[in-house]
């Protein structure tokens, strides 16, 4: 009798009846906290997460964005009337009131540098009280770069 191959397939066995537990108790998946970078979002400004059940990953993206050009990003500055900001890069996706003011949430999509992949990146615009620009920021510091990048080889 070869051992060996009686402890590996007991390994297999107990390894797929933990996972067929999880899955019969509808367990759902939640990623650990995303840490906040200090870089683009300096005021800690919180973004929505995705919550998925298990059944779930059958859709090939949860989140996707509006493709757009980087470049564009570069136009938003402080002081700008939220008119203007709809104007140029579209209604948000949410809207809601926010610490600091009303905050308006969109997802670009950007194909990446030397790549023909793309990139979903959540952006947050924070109006205060008189609908004029107070912040605009970043989730991910990549897409921070991405936005850079263009606006320095145009």
């Amino acid at each position: 009798m070869n051992t060996g191959n009686l402890v590996s397939g007991l390994g297999k066995t107990v390894a797929t009846a933990v996972l067929a537990g999880l899955f019969t108790l509808g367990a759902t998946v939640q990623a650990v906290a995303n840490p906040i970078d200090p870089v683009s979002n300096p005021n800690r400004l919180n973004y929505s997460d995705i919550l998925m059940d298990i059944p779930d990953y059958d859709e090939p993206f949860r989140r996707d964005g509006v493709m757009s050009r980087p470049q564009v990003f570069t136009q938003i500055a402080a002081g700008m009337p939220g008119a203007a900001v709809a104007n140029l890069i579209g209604k948000p996706l949410t809207e809601s009131a926010g610490p600091r003011g009303t905050e308006w949430d969109y997802n670009f999509k950007f194909i990446m540098p030397q790549s023909e992949n793309y990139m979903v990146c959540q952006y947050k615009v924070v109006l205060d009280a008189r609908q004029q620009v107070l912040e605009a920021v970043w989730r991910r510091r990549q897409c921070l770069n991405i936005v850079n990048a263009a606006a320095s080889a145009s």
